[in-house]
């Protein structure tokens, strides 16, 4: 219930999604769609409640005290007043003014509380969309450099689990340990991988480890400028994921909370007591019944907006951002590898025209000279230099 209840919370719009959205019509649309909204199904109850409040102080009133009117507009005495002692003979109704005076402080508490939880969804939008966007850069990074395709790709599996881990651990019971454990299984081809990282007493903290260990892997292969950048925007992404096990773990202090939730409950349970004399016009008071249910709807509707918004996990496209990455990361890999085979297809084709030279000739002769480079701890620009040199030498030598 509580999931069907946050369903598309969050929606990507489009243009014609936000011209409808600020269209001259969405105040009356919107108000047909009242019985719709997820807030008033999740108020049902309360909303019952105040009804019954309302029932009580009328029954009370009129076949107690004041005496009811009929379906002819003909008032009749209270028909069990002689039932009561005369301790007990009162009738059920406050004056209005002390509503007036906790209304001013009532919304300054709903404000600054929805003020608050609103900051903690953009603060927790913000980080994910920072550990999205920065694995994504260093995908990127990895994938220009002259770092090994499976390399890479072990760089892009293992991010794809810190971002996976990070989604499970912040979505609680609506993302299952079953459902967890068969994506990775699906996505990781390590299988040994996949038991160390189930059995890790802290998961994230494991797939940041191995992160770590896959940019390792091709460190040699980049400039400590590269592999420096690297380190340090993956920094940040660890940053963002401590940040969201904050927010995930830490909500907003329960003193304010609870001490605004009762102050909103004691207002809406007394408040049928003043409207009773409020709704004298109206016949056997009947009107404060749907009076009263509109304005819970209303005023408990702002507190079931800050509670959503507090747990923002739960209203955030999670899913959406974590296939999104894993798409873009896929394609990465995928233009890397297509720009290698044709990188390697012109160069062996150009050497096998100039010089009669085959193309894995051409090859070990630049691949001898990066050992040696790295042998003589050359650094990786000299090397690239030479082995430019030498495919430059051996496309030109029949001209010499």
């Amino acid at each position: 219930m509580e999931q069907a209840r946050l369903q598309n919370q969050y929606s990507r719009y489009s243009h014609t999604d936000w011209l409808r959205h600020r269209a001259s019509d969405r105040f009356f649309r919107n108000l047909l769609k009242f019985n719709k909204s997820p807030i008033v199904n999740n108020l049902l109850d309360e909303a019952a409640i105040l009804a019954l409040v309302c029932v009580v102080i009328i029954l009370w009133n009129e076949l107690l005290i004041e005496g009811y009117t009929d379906w002819n507009e003909m008032h009749h005495d209270a028909p069990l007043a002689t039932l009561l002692p005369s301790a007990l003979h009162f009738k059920l109704a406050l004056p209005t003014e002390p509503f007036f005076l906790c209304g001013g402080p009532l919304g300054l508490l709903l404000v600054f509380r929805n003020d608050v939880s609103f900051g903690r969804y953009k603060e927790a939008f913000h980080h994910m969309e920072v550990v999205g966007t920065s694995l994504g850069n260093m995908m990127l990074m990895a994938a220009n450099t002259p770092a090994n395709v499976e390399d890479v790709r072990q760089l892009e599996v293992a991010s794809w689990v810190v971002i996976r881990t990070l989604q499970h651990e912040v979505s609680g019971g609506f993302d299952t340990t079953a459902n967890y454990e068969a994506d990775l299984v699906k996505n990781i081809p390590n299988e040994t991988q996949v038991k160390r990282l189930l059995g890790a007493r802290n998961k994230l903290h494991k797939a940041q480890y191995d992160v770590h260990g896959a940019v390792e892997a091709f460190a040699d292969d980049i400039s400590n400028l590269d592999k420096r950048m690297l380190i340090n925007m993956f920094n940040s992404v660890t940053t963002a994921c401590a940040e969201c096990q904050r927010l995930y773990s830490t909500p907003i202090p329960l003193l304010y909370t609870r001490h605004a939730l009762k102050f909103l409950t004691f207002w809406m349970i007394f408040m049928p007591f003043a409207f009773y004399d409020v709704f004298a016009t109206s016949w056997n008071h009947i009107g404060m019944i749907p009076a009263i249910c509109i304005i819970c709807f209303l005023f408990f509707g702002i507190e079931e907006i800050a509670v959503s918004l507090e747990e923002p996990f739960s209203i955030l496209p999670l899913d959406e951002m974590v296939e999104e990455f894993h798409e873009n990361a896929q394609d990465t890999i995928r233009w890397m590898e297509e720009e290698f085979d044709k990188e390697d297809g012109e160069m062996a084709g150009t050497v096998s025209r100039r010089t009669g030279i085959s193309a894995p000739n051409s090859h070990f002769i630049v691949s001898f000279v990066i050992i040696f480079g790295a042998i003589c701890r050359r650094s990786p620009a000299t090397v690239y230099h030479n082995s430019a040199s030498i495919y430059y030498y051996v496309y030109h030598v029949n001209d010499v």
